[in-house]
């Protein structure tokens, strides 16, 4: 339980490959979850849809972990409010996709490939 305690801390740093690695697994996990919800609400299997709950949980806060470790690596003063800005703009896309929305997912896709491709100056990561 140790070793699977550190992917969900907010402590440490990341590389580029365990960043687009960690985004890979955590979208996959959410489209798993989020089906899962959709599909016990509309079938009205609630014991589909709280698994899916369960599912997207610790999704969502080890995805939230992955963005603030390379955030650190990368931009250790503003790490925490790049994280927050990340978060803000997923959400804001998701309600505005037919006016900012294609912007500002540009904007996000771009961001992503800086986060995955720009090394930063730690040599060991530990996260």
């Amino acid at each position: 339980m140790e070793k699977l305690k550190k992917y969900f801390e907010f402590s440490g740093t990341i590389n580029g490959l365990n960043y687009f690695l960690r985004n890979l697994l955590s979208s996959f996990l959410a489209f798993i979850g989020g089906y899962m919800v959709g599909y016990g609400l509309a079938s009205t299997e609630m014991g589909i849809a709280t698994l899916g709950f369960l599912i997207l949980a610790p999704t969502i806060w080890f995805s939230t972990s992955t963005i603030y470790k390379r955030a650190k690596a990368l931009f250790a003063e503003s790490a925490a409010m790049i994280t927050i800005g990340i978060l803000v703009a997923q959400l804001l896309v998701q309600f505005t996709q037919d006016s900012f929305g294609p912007i500002i997912n540009l904007g996000l896709i771009i961001f992503g490939l800086v986060m995955i491709f720009k090394n930063s100056k730690i040599e060991n990561h530990e996260g």
